[in-house]
């Protein structure tokens, strides 16, 4: 079977998949390609590593396949799609600022090795409930900004939350560890009970 997307589709920059060329943007476009498998490698063999700013930003993707490879997850990265679900590879350590913001997931399995999740991340989606690894140290603001949420426990080694992180979900109260130094107040609801452990 042939692939759908082939190198010249993508533009590559090292270790990098900084976007897409006019001719997958178009492939994309004209025969309503919406189910994208991110490539393992560049031309060279080049394992990719991060997936760039705004490489598949308002590409209308409805699915998406990380590869194992990837570490970081760059700025806008997946934003304003239509993802219903991702399962984003343990691999991956950092998603950057409005990572998967605006699309329709619901379902979300994140990475074990994750550490850091950066604004709007995963803002204005329809998450249900969320598994966050202990791994994770900083929530940045609105990462998970309305949403479904109704609980989350927050990981143990967490350092910071930033403001409306989990504004505009349903949390009636959740749970701080006691590690964490900086939790701003309006991270939660006004009528969250927050718990500091």
């Amino acid at each position: 079977m042939e692939k759908p997307f082939e190198f010249d589709d993508f533009i590559f920059d090292g270790d990098v998949l900084k976007g897409m060329t006019r001719k997958g943007k178009d492939k994309i476009k004209n025969e309503g390609l919406f189910d994208m498998v991110v490539p393992t490698e560049g031309p060279d063999g080049t394992k990719i590593r991060v997936i760039g700013e705004q490489c598949f930003y308002r590409r209308k993707l409805n699915s998406v396949v990380i590869p194992e490879t990837v570490e970081e997850i760059g700025y806008n990265a997946f934003g304003v799609n239509n993802l219903t679900e991702v399962e984003i590879p343990d691999s991956v350590k950092k998603i950057d600022a409005y990572g998967f913001y605006r699309n329709k997931l619901a379902d979300v399995k994140l990475p074990a090795n994750l550490e850091f999740i950066g604004d709007n991340a995963f803002s204005l989606n329809e998450i249900g409930e969320i598994h966050i690894p202990d791994t994770v140290e900083f929530i940045g603001v609105s990462a998970f900004y309305k949403n479904h949420l109704q609980e989350v426990k927050l990981p143990a080694n967490i350092k910071e939350i930033d403001m409306y992180a989990f504004r505009k979900n349903n949390i009636l109260e959740v749970e701080v560890p006691a590690g964490c130094d900086k939790l701003d107040h309006r991270a939660f609801e006004e009528n969250t009970v927050v718990k500091q452990g």
